[in-house]
């Protein structure tokens, strides 16, 4: 074979990066990984210690012709953003977060966001008492070559940052952008992946606001008897190629976006649609939430999803300080199935789905008001919370990293008294527009199903009823 001096060029273009890179994510999940990189941020300067979220805020505004997010989550150090923050990928030996329960691995995010929204941005950051910035020209993106970016300092007052932390500001939207951010759905869209995506650090008191109003979270709940031997969901926790995973699945409580607490029995109250179904964790971010599809089993070996599961809810958490070993892909809001741990998970997902629509079948002739009694001391938890709940019964299988709860087999799940209930089917009609005012306020959506909608208006007179009886 004749050896020569020729090479091939293998650089990948600016171009691609700035281009084509854009096209795999859309605009509200690039703005969620914006927000991921501030909470990083509150992860690192924590160092290892438990970060008090209430400590921190995240602002984003949005017009027609701007874009800005603003956080106190401790800013950039300059020498990571010399060497790291601003590079087009991350290198082998970069061991930053290496011991941070973060989802980013690519290195890509900021950037990324960043040529989605527009053609010229500023980063701005505080750490500690140093404050620069780096802007983004759009003379820099039209360069072929891969010039390094200028780090400037502040020349005014006004510039300095009041706490560590960083603000990006992007200009120069596309028109495509411009249009988005000027339609209020867009804005109600971002509100809700932002609500649902960060659900936990929400909980746990970190404020984000957007156009000035704050998120409120999304709660996933199961709900859990405190008696021993009362109804509680199913539970599974095992470590898998170094990944911790946790499941529930129980009863969905229905508590969605802005709900508060209130006095009626929580079996009784409002189901949300949209928390039924399975909601996936990783490292506290919700990649997914309400599934319904093949993608978390249903219709695999498991009846297709349909209404009279809404009161079923499965959450599951894959917990590392390793992103790359999590299965969730670059956008970080869709799952990599062909990993081996979702793989062995998903059967474990598919036992506890079994337990619960066998449940549902059992009563599903009998009025939901049968059951309430049962429930009438459970309250709603959280996947962690439930696992605490629950582990402390004495029918827990527990070996080295397992811990397993079959309420099924433990025999605590309520059952009929009648086998041959005294039911009688209800039928009637009513305007559509009716029903979806209807199914808004009692549901949050108006595309509940009509069923759904006029059984859930009979439970609230007959509750109404039987107090009123009483």
């Amino acid at each position: 074979m004749k050896l020569t001096n020729d090479s091939a060029v293998a650089v990948p273009t600016k171009q691609f990066f700035v281009s084509m890179l854009t096209r795999d994510i859309n605009l509200a999940d690039a703005i969620l990984d914006l927000v991921d990189n501030c909470l990083d941020g509150a992860l690192r300067v924590a160092d290892g210690k438990t970060v008090d979220y209430s400590r921190h805020f995240v602002r984003i505004n949005l017009t027609a012709d701007h874009f800005s997010i603003a956080d106190n989550c401790g800013g950039i150090p300059r020498e990571v953003a010399k060497n790291y923050a601003f590079k087009m990928g991350r290198e082998p030996d970069d061991e930053r977060d290496s011991e941070t329960e973060t989802i980013g691995m690519y290195g890509v995010g900021m950037k990324r966001a960043i040529f989605k929204i527009g053609r010229e941005a500023l980063v701005r950051t505080r750490y500690a008492d140093d404050t620069f910035e780096v802007p983004i020209s759009s003379d820099w993106l039209d360069a072929k070559n891969w010039d390094p970016l200028p780090i400037n300092e502040p020349t005014e007052a006004s510039e300095m940052l009041a706490e560590p932390g960083t603000t990006i500001h992007v200009g120069t939207l596309y028109e495509g952008v411009s249009r988005h951010f000027a339609n209020e759905a867009f804005e109600n869209e971002l509100r809700t992946a932002i609500a649902e995506h960060f659900t936990m650090f929400l909980q746990a008191g970190l404020n984000v606001e957007l156009n000035g109003k704050s998120v409120e979270p999304v709660y996933v709940e199961v709900l859990v008897s405190p008696r021993k031997d009362g109804p509680a969901p199913f539970v599974f926790q095992k470590t898998i190629d170094g990944v911790l995973v946790s499941i529930t699945v129980g009863l969905n409580t229905g508590r969605s976006l802005g709900d508060e607490d209130d006095d009626d029995s929580t079996f009784e109250r409002d189901r949300s649609s949209s928390t039924a179904g399975w909601t996936v964790l990783c490292n506290d971010r919700a990649v997914i939430v309400g599934d319904k599809s093949r993608l978390t089993g249903w219709g695999d070996g498991i009846p297709l999803y349909h209404p009279q599961f809404a009161i079923i809810t499965g959450i599951i958490e894959f917990r590392s300080k390793h992103a790359d070993q999590l299965p969730v892909t670059t956008t970080k809001r869709a799952l990599d199935t062909s990993s081996n741990v979702w793989l062995e998970s998903l059967v474990k997902m598919k036992e506890g789905m079994r337990i619960w629509i066998s449940y549902t079948n059992q009563w599903k002739n009998h009025p939901r008001s049968d059951q309430s009694g049962y429930w009438k001391d459970a309250t709603p938890l959280s996947l962690n919370r439930a696992i605490a709940a629950v582990v402390e019964r004495d029918t827990v299988k527990r070996a080295d990293t397992l811990i397993e709860f079959n309420p099924q087999k433990a025999k605590v799940l309520p059952e009929p008294q009648e086998k041959t209930p005294s039911s009688r089917r209800i039928v009637f009609s009513r305007p559509i527009e009716e029903v979806r005012l209807v199914s808004k306020m009692l549901f949050d959506t108006d595309d509940e199903k009509p069923g759904i909608v006029g059984e859930r208006c009979f439970e609230l007179v007959l509750t109404k009823s039987k107090k009123q009886g009483g």
